[in-house]
């Protein structure tokens, strides 16, 4: 029963890279702690499959690639681990690393795909971010994030390296965003 599924080459695994914002900085850095919580999105997005939008109401995926993990999973390592290279936060980590946070970074996956639009290919990230009281669990601001970076339209590596970059371009702005809290 096996053997039908030797054949079948596995597909190329790709990883989202933490966005290049080590070059960030404050007057002084944030002295909070922060929890970036795994992003929610729709199920389309909830997966480790390529996204590429040939029209606005139409979803594909790419075939043959896949994302090491399931999306929102990247992104929020991702996430963090941008946002400790930046050092503009006291401390930064996930629910797993148990921190007594100041502050819980909430977000929404709305876009991370590859839009085709009259032969010509966008890669576009849109996050919509939330900061929580870490004490009340009031809401003190929200703001969505967009970028979008040209890439190749049939050219996978070239469309995950634009997808990189329209990630970083969404972090460079939420880094600094978020650092603005002061305690």
């Amino acid at each position: 029963m096996l053997s039908g599924c030797a054949g079948a080459p596995p597909p190329a695994t790709f990883d989202l890279m933490a966005p290049r914002v080590m070059t960030l900085t404050a007057p002084k850095p944030a002295k909070f702690q922060l929890v970036v919580n795994e992003p929610s999105a729709v199920r389309s997005l909830e997966t480790d499959r390529i996204m590429v939008k040939p029209g606005p109401a139409q979803i594909t995926y790419y075939k043959g690639a896949a994302w090491g993990d399931r999306l929102p999973r990247l992104i929020q390592a991702r996430m963090v681990e941008a946002f400790q290279n930046t050092g503009l936060v006291s401390a930064v980590g996930s629910r797993a690393d148990r921190l007594d946070a100041d502050f819980e970074l909430a977000s929404e996956v709305r876009a991370f795909q590859i839009e085709l639009e009259n032969g010509q290919a966008q890669a576009r990230a849109s996050i919509f971010v939330k900061i929580i009281d870490g004490d009340n669990g009031r809401m003190l601001a929200s703001r969505g994030f967009d970028s979008s970076v040209p890439t190749s339209a049939t050219n996978v590596n070239e469309m995950v390296v634009s997808l990189n970059q329209s990630f970083d371009g969404v972090m460079h702005d939420v880094i600094p965003w978020v650092a603005a809290r002061r305690r």
